[in-house]
């Protein structure tokens, strides 16, 4: 594994961007928040620009940044998403303080930064899988925005928690770069983890994160069918050709609170046809909706589980919750994915923009054909009826299959 050394902090030589110059070399490093950059001059041209390192998101392809101009230098390509928040959080001056709070667990004068800073909880998530695994001779320490902190597992040497909101990164984290040079003084040696954005995640002891067991599917059928639809306000189920463009029209041109009513009266209405439906064809079944977000409420039929904010003592319940849960339905997203490794299984309604992040917001803990039985993934268009079809589906073939899975040949 690649490593990158922060203390001492090792030379390292880039190519100049604007004259081609091989022998440009970088003598500091900026830590902006998402990102970590190498501080360039080139001096054959004069040229000073930022480059990101290859950790994270740009651990293939790195971003090159003018500093004269906050001018992106190269093609990007599909990055768009990452360099807007890039330039933003560059742009803002470095004139605030923050204080990073630290929680030691252990004792280490070496240490591998993992760096979870992200404006998508998805993103924090997947990146803070890294730290189920310990790495010889260092301690791990973990740098996590605060309402994310519960999820650090036990094994790591330090949390360094920063109070920022999830939301609130992409612009940035004044005064993160002077504080963490402060604590970074306290040790012999300071590396950065390469925070892989897409390890396998059957590889991932899940628990550690969670602080929950996944549903025990063999009790699948002992168990009081239940099924949670995760909701969000800021990304809806629609089933409108018409509605799914109203949507993508108002979010590109920031238009989306004049609309949000709409958005959410909706989607209250295929929830509630939905679950008619299911009460039909499984009369036993509990339905809870859940999610951050409280407009609208919904019938009696229909537990509302869902929360204004995050609070980080509530969230082992919620996963408990999870945990008890045949199937969570919901559009595609990174809210999906905590539900989605503890529940039995899903229905994920799939927005056709969000098609190139097929693998990213579920994680079912399945390595046989329970993966596909269990893993459904539905079109944006899906009726509350097609929708409700592969929930019955799933609760009447599930002996079947089970059985049919466990026998042998051999």
């Amino acid at each position: 594994m690649n490593f990158i050394s922060l203390k001492p902090y090792v030379q390292q030589k880039s190519q100049c961007p604007q004259c081609g110059e091989f022998e440009v070399i970088s003598n500091a490093y900026f830590f902006q928040g998402i990102h970590v950059l190498r501080d360039l001059s080139c001096g054959h041209c004069g040229l000073e620009f930022w480059e990101t390192l290859p950790i994270g998101h740009t651990i293939d392809s790195q971003v090159v940044v003018k500093k004269e101009s906050f001018e992106i230098i190269g093609d990007v390509g599909v990055k768009e998403w990452l360099v807007a928040p890039l330039i933003q959080g560059l742009k803002s001056p470095e004139n605030k303080a923050i204080k990073v709070q630290v929680e030691k667990k252990s004792e280490a004068k070496k240490i591998i930064l993992l760096n979870c800073l992200d404006d998508c909880f998805g993103h924090v998530f997947t990146k803070l899988w890294n730290a189920c695994f310990d790495v010889a001779g260092y301690g791990v320490v973990v740098i996590i925005p605060s309402q994310c902190a519960w999820l650090v597992p036990e094994n790591v040497s330090e949390i360094w928690t920063v109070p920022i909101a999830v939301s609130q990164i992409r612009k940035g984290v004044s005064g993160l770069h002077r504080e963490l040079s402060k604590l970074f003084l306290e040790y012999e040696e300071v590396l950065i983890h390469p925070a892989f954005m897409h390890l396998n995640h059957l590889e991932v002891p899940m628990e550690k994160l969670l602080k929950s067991q996944s549903f025990p599917l063999g009790q699948f059928l002992e168990m009081k069918p239940k099924i949670g639809f995760v909701l969000r306000e800021d990304r809806f189920w629609l089933n409108s050709p018409f509605l799914e463009f109203l949507f993508l029209f108002a979010k590109k041109f920031k238009l989306l609170n004049q609309f949000k009513p709409v958005f959410l009266w909706r989607q209250k209405q295929l929830v509630m046809r939905c679950s008619k439906l299911l009460k039909k064809s499984i009369p036993e079944v509990e339905i809870y909706v859940s999610g951050l977000g409280k407009t609208r409420r919904f019938p009696k039929y229909i537990d509302d589980q869902r929360i204004e904010e995050i609070i980080s003592e509530n969230e082992k319940e919620r996963n408990r919750v999870y945990s008890e849960t045949h199937l969570i339905i919901g559009v595609h997203g990174s809210h999906l994915l905590i539900p989605s490794g503890l529940a039995a299984g899903y229905i994920n309604i799939n927005p056709r923009y969000k098609t190139a992040h097929w693998i990213e917001d579920t994680i079912l803990p399945y390595k046989d054909r329970m993966q596909h039985f269990l893993g459904r993934k539905l079109d944006q268009n899906s009726s509350p009826s097609l929708v409700a079809h592969h929930a019955d589906r799933i609760f009447k073939d599930f002996e079947y299959v089970w059985k049919r899975l466990k026998e042998s040949q051999f």
